[in-house]
């Protein structure tokens, strides 16, 4: 029995599993969810809520990367929903991806948020990816019902009598986790006819190394593989651990020269992952106070392309969306010039009936008989 099962059972009072706690108010269980997630953040939490701008960093460049190569999110896409049910067929990496809106206003600051919201070819759901870098930030799951509460109002269709919500598919990647870092949690949402739940699945970092990305041709993994690796980065003073990262950065820039050999990727996407990487290691550098070495990790390898290559590639990505908005607007124009032919139609179909109807029985002008 999974837990959203469990919770419901309890909620219906039929058992009481472990955890529960008795509400005298209700007269009902009811789960209780786990404290370390959400009490008072710990010293450690603290200090990393005071230095968001070293958080900032890796949300960017998992940002910038989607939004410049949306296709390198197929696959992350496919390992996190498709399991779960909540996409309905594997990806391929051939799907035409689109970008949408992710701007929210955050509750707890005030402040405008823009998250990563995709549409597949397809899909009848919009795709919500989160990517958090606190292990112990359970609260970023209350983030993703927030914004599902928004895609219901902004989704909202009316009918006859009916009002019709869809929220999107979420996701979240922790790119560090605790061992109570959750790989799911369900959403239970009440209502006064009963509740449904569904679940907000997280792909853990750490669960990956380089062969499985590789594998799994989640490249849009590969930046932020050295999270997996910061017990080093702390010590990276030692020798050992220095020449374990320098090999680990090596291995990655040849993984993404020959990806881009055999057509896995172009060189405009092995080119945003490769400076994605660049950020993330040096904020991962200043974050343990090892720039120094950090520098010299990279100093050796550097991935170069010609730039007529990158740019005739980006140019052929943004003619691609260029042409697809050009498409949409010749279809809307279209559409519009149909529906102006009707209107016409309609018109000429009206002057004719006033025209018989202002025509006399003689043939001449006057008042219908």
């Amino acid at each position: 029995m999974d837990f959203a099962s469990e919770c419901i059972l309890s909620e219906n009072g039929v058992e009481k599993k472990r955890g529960e706690e008795y509400d005298e108010n209700e007269k009902r269980t009811k789960p209780k969810m786990n404290q370390e997630h959400l009490d008072e953040p710990n010293q450690k939490q603290k200090e990393e809520t005071e230095q968001k701008g070293l958080n900032k960093p890796y949300d960017s460049a998992f940002k910038s990367i989607v939004q410049k190569c949306p296709r390198l999110a197929l696959f992350l896409i496919d390992e996190m929903f498709y399991q779960n049910g909540l996409i309905s067929k594997e990806y391929d990496g051939t799907e035409q991806v689109n970008l949408l809106n992710g701007e929210l206003t955050d509750l707890e600051d005030g402040n405008l948020a823009e998250d990563i919201r995709l549409k597949v070819e397809n899909e009848e759901h919009g795709i919500h990816l989160e990517c958090e870098s606190s292990p112990g930030n359970f609260r970023v799951m209350l983030r993703v019902v927030q914004y599902h509460m928004r895609t219901a109002v902004d989704n909202m269709k009316v009918y006859n009598r009916c009002i019709k919500v869809r929220i999107d598919v979420s996701g979240v990647l922790f790119l560090r986790c605790t061992k109570n870092t959750p790989k799911k949690v369900w959403v239970i949402v009440e209502g006064p006819l009963g509740s449904m739940f569904y679940p907000i699945p997280a792909l853990l970092l750490k669960s990956y190394d380089r062969e499985l990305i590789l594998e799994k041709k989640l490249y849009i993994l590969l930046p932020f593989l050295f999270f997996n690796y910061e017990k080093e980065l702390e010590n990276v003073e030692n020798p050992q651990n220095f020449e374990k990262l320098k090999s680990l950065y090596g291995q990655i820039i040849d993984d993404l020269k020959e990806k881009t050999a055999d057509g896995s990727i172009n060189a405009y996407e092995a080119q945003t992952l490769y400076v994605a990487l660049r950020i993330v290691l040096e904020a991962l550098g200043r974050k343990n106070n090892a720039m120094k070495e950090v520098k010299e990790i990279m100093g050796g390898r550097v991935l170069k392309f010609p730039a007529d290559k990158v740019f005739n590639e980006g140019k052929s990505e943004g003619r691609k969306e260029e042409r697809k908005e050009w498409l949409e607007k010749e279809r809307e124009w279209q559409n519009k010039d149909k529906e102006w032919q009707k209107e016409r139609q309609k018109m000429q179909q009206e002057i004719e009936r006033l025209r018989k109807s202002l025509k006399g029985t003689n043939g001449t002008p006057g008042l219908a008989t």
